[in-house]
């Protein structure tokens, strides 16, 4: 997973472009998913959100088999493309101001900070760099399996809300919130210390109290994580060819212990 792990953090870095156009331009909502990404398979690209503008809605994409960012009108047609490769963040968010303007919009506040921090990555700072087409192949592999998942547990819980990329933590994530039930949290998240791996996560927020892991039962596949900053249930990643048996154990049995709470 090492290849997958660093194409993971270079898309994450060049992402929060993405991102400071959501803050500046996208109406803003109290949990930030005015931030947010979209990661759509068929075209192999992330998307903000649409946005507003004199000239009709627009939104930016990362297309990831070239990553060129791109301003799309809403027929879907591009008036700016830009190559990232071997240009610098500032430089990248220089040149899209251009297409901000030719939108109608005010670049002002663009280029500032976010209002969160990333990990310093070895190469922040740097020009960007073209990623050898496996791994970017890797990459959408694994995102497009974290969207399956996401749709099949909508799907057993009957839930329509949008499958989203959060652009701090670099997790493909839903949260539903059922009026009876524990809010459910699922997605897939980065390497980090507590899994050492990527890894498939899914938490449970009842409406009042805590809830008892006490009594979870063992997983045939992933297991109980149970720690300040996190609750619940996680599967790390394996091979491809192995997970998808181990992937659809571990939400049916997860969820049906969360349900039950």
């Amino acid at each position: 997973m090492n290849s997958y792990n660093q194409t993971d953090q270079r898309i994450h870095y060049l992402s929060q472009i993405l991102a400071k156009t959501g803050r500046t331009f996208v109406e803003k909502k109290e949990d930030d998913s005015h931030t947010n990404l979209g990661f759509v398979p068929s075209t192999n690209w992330l998307e903000t959100h649409w946005i507003e503008s004199p000239k009709g809605k627009i939104k930016l994409v990362l297309r990831i088999t070239d990553f060129c960012i791109l301003w799309l009108d809403e027929k879907g047609e591009a008036f700016q493309t830009i190559s990232t490769v071997l240009k610098t963040q500032e430089e990248v968010e220089d040149q899209l101001k251009k297409g901000i303007k030719e939108a109608g919009l005010d670049p002002e506040g663009f280029s500032e900070p976010l209002h969160f921090e990333i990990p310093d990555y070895t190469f922040v700072g740097k020009p960007f760099q073209m990623i050898n087409r496996h791994n970017l192949d890797e990459w959408t592999q694994w995102r497009t399996l974290a969207n399956e998942a996401c749709g099949k547990v909508l799907g057993i819980l009957d839930a329509g809300v949008p499958i989203r990329i959060w652009p701090h933590h670099f997790d493909t994530g839903i949260y539903v919130q059922a009026t009876d039930e524990p809010g459910i949290g699922f997605g897939l998240a980065m390497k980090d210390e507590m899994a050492g791996a990527p890894y498939f996560y899914m938490s449970g927020y009842p409406s009042e109290g805590k809830l008892d892991y006490s009594e979870a039962p063992e997983l045939t596949s992933g297991r109980w994580e149970i720690t300040e900053g996190f609750k619940g249930a996680i599967l790390p990643l394996t091979e491809y060819e192995e997970v998808q048996e181990a992937l659809d154990q571990y939400i049916e049995q997860s969820i049906q212990w969360f349900l039950r709470q």
